[in-house]
């Protein structure tokens, strides 16, 4: 029944982020030549490619993708899974327009760090997701305190750790795709076996943001003809964990990102300073240093270019997404 609305929401979506990433990078190149010093704030340096300029905010089309995928897909199911897809829909706006501010403007860490807890009111309001969260061992309840507290934590972290893992051409989509296909297939497939359970609502968010990020992939992948930014990275997050808290699925959603969290972990080591870039020579990648990123231990041991080193990380993502989509019947 709802095989048609995934499918079309899908291509919807797909179609529409290419279409706008295609007019974002022009209409960036046009106002950097008539109007000067707006370079600053349209184009960002590549420094895997010695400085070299490339439009960004890129992920205002992923966004808008998603939305528009979103919007066409409230025609096409119930009323009580469009509630659902309302209050994602409105956590992925709020905290794309953080990013936006991040993006424009000097925020400070702390706040960087706290605001996109306030993307959480929508699912809070609705009390999305189950307050049993079933580990690997056991199940929990924590009653009113999961919608109350776990689901702005699951925001504010979810948005952080998959804006940590970025920075080289084709990261943030590729990583986002994998991790968002590997929550839309765990979610449908719940969805299938238990549809009172589950909401459809889950698989089809998962999906159209996986379409979206597939389409900024034709422009993102080495070499980059536009970056995402932190607007991006935050919008694919927020429709990540709005899938993982409306489909009951946080354990997935915590596997999913297991990449993610260990370079938070690798990260906290140099206090969050480090940065993921290292040494260019020639077309590869090196570093000599502490190991505080995956990247940093890739370019040690492997010294790759930076497209390959994209292609690792990927692997790396499509694993543990496989790991998540079969945890399900753990």
């Amino acid at each position: 029944m709802y095989e048609t609305t995934l499918v079309f929401t899908f291509l919807l979506s797909l179609f529409a982020t290419l279409m706008l990433t295609k007019i974002i990078i022009q209409k960036a190149k046009f106002t950097a030549k008539i109007k000067k010093g707006s370079e600053v704030v349209f184009f960002a340096k590549d420094l895997a490619k010695k400085g070299k300029l490339v439009p960004k905010m890129g992920g205002i089309a992923i966004v808008a993708g998603f939305c528009f995928g979103i919007l066409i897909s409230l025609k096409l199911i119930r009323l009580e899974h469009a509630v659902h897809l309302l209050a994602a829909l409105n956590t992925v706006l709020i905290i794309t327009f953080i990013g936006v501010m991040d993006d424009l403007f000097k925020v400070r860490d702390l706040w960087k760090f706290i605001l996109p807890g306030v993307a959480a009111l929508p699912l809070m309001v609705i009390t999305a997701g189950e307050s049993q969260v079933n580990l690997i061992f056991w199940t929990v309840d924590f009653g009113i305190y999961y919608s109350l507290i776990l689901v702005p934590i699951g925001v504010i972290a979810c948005s952080n750790l998959v804006n940590i893992l970025a920075g080289f051409n084709g990261l943030e989509a590729g990583t986002g795709a994998i991790a968002c296909l590997s929550i839309f297939s765990a979610s449908y497939i719940l969805f299938n076996l238990y549809p009172n359970n589950f909401s459809i609502a889950a698989p089809i968010i998962a999906l159209t943001m996986a379409a979206s990020c597939i389409a900024f992939l034709f422009f993102n992948w080495y070499p980059a003809k536009i970056f995402p930014e932190n607007v991006g990275t935050y919008g694919i997050a927020a429709a990540i964990v709005s899938a993982v808290i409306i489909g009951n699925i946080e354990r997935v959603g915590v596997i999913a990102l297991t990449p993610q969290i260990v370079e938070f972990l690798l990260k906290l080591r140099s206090k969050l300073q480090a940065e993921n870039f290292g040494r260019v020579v020639g077309n590869r990648l090196y570093w000599d240093g502490k190991i505080y990123s995956l990247t940093h231990l890739l370019m040690k041991y492997f010294q790759p270019t930076e497209k390959r080193l994209v292609t690792y990380l990927l692997l790396i993502q499509a694993f543990f997404g496989v790991l998540a989509i079969s945890s399900i019947w753990w």
